[in-house]
């Protein structure tokens, strides 16, 4: 399925269109008469972009697919291969995986998403929340989770910052130093940082200022969840979590 998407208007100016929202999940009512409730929502997320890319939060795990949405409101959905967390017992993650492939209508009642899946076998039921921009934005570090289970969390975030500029370049502050680089991202949210030139003050003792750069510098992927920004490391190494200034 090649990735366009032809999205209709919303019948309303107070309705959110499909595309330029992160859709969240509130539940998935399954003809059976089985309710599954997303618990917390921003763990079960959907955006759909204009260039047909759908990004997916399914609890632990996240998904890229393209999807093709018509006038009339029929929508399909095609996910490519998934990350293979073992996510906690209770989560809905595969579950909600399954129904975003076998989406089949959408229509929108009091501002919520509804998508109705193939061979009437259920609908699920989405509200939506802005979905933040990574360029103009001066984005503060809270915390870098490495994939060898040391968290490193900065005394004071916004000591620790990343600013993605349109041209192309990052202003980073971390700590007592300043950087400067050129960054380069594409749709399907890759983001690729060239290596930062920095200022060589000696930081207090506690500052994870080089621990800051050298995650920034190996930067693979990106994306949303609840307002914040996160960064995962190339080669599953680890992911930074910036909240917006």
């Amino acid at each position: 399925m090649g990735a366009t998407a032809c999205v209709t208007p919303t019948a309303g100016p107070e309705v959110p269109p499909l595309t330029g929202s992160i859709w969240e999940l509130q539940q998935i009512q399954m003809s059976d008469g089985t309710l599954l409730t997303a618990d917390p929502a921003q763990n079960y997320t959907a955006e759909f972009a204009d260039n047909g890319q759908v990004f997916v939060r399914a609890d632990c795990n996240r998904a890229i697919g393209e999807f093709e949405a018509a006038a009339d409101g029929q929508i399909s959905v095609n996910l490519g291969p998934t990350t293979l967390a073992a996510c906690p017992e209770g989560s809905i993650g595969s579950q909600f995986l399954q129904a975003m492939n076998n989406a089949s209508f959408y229509f929108f009642q009091d501002e919520d998403l509804f998508i109705d899946l193939t061979f009437d076998s259920g609908t699920m039921q989405f509200s939506s929340t802005s979905a933040p921009a990574l360029i103009g934005t001066l984005w503060k570090l809270q915390q870098i989770q490495m994939g060898d289970d040391t968290l490193l969390v900065p005394d004071q975030p916004e000591h620790y910052t990343a600013e993605f500029l349109e041209d192309g370049t990052l202003l980073v502050r971390a700590d007592c130093n300043r950087g400067r680089s050129q960054f380069s991202t594409n749709d399907d949210r890759s983001l690729e940082v060239s290596p930062i030139a920095t200022t060589l003050a000696a930081c207090p003792e506690g500052s994870i200022g080089n621990e800051f750069v050298q995650a920034l510098s190996n930067s693979a992927t990106y994306f949303f969840q609840d307002g914040n920004l996160f960064i995962d490391l190339a080669f599953d190494s680890g992911t930074m979590q910036f909240s917006a200034d």
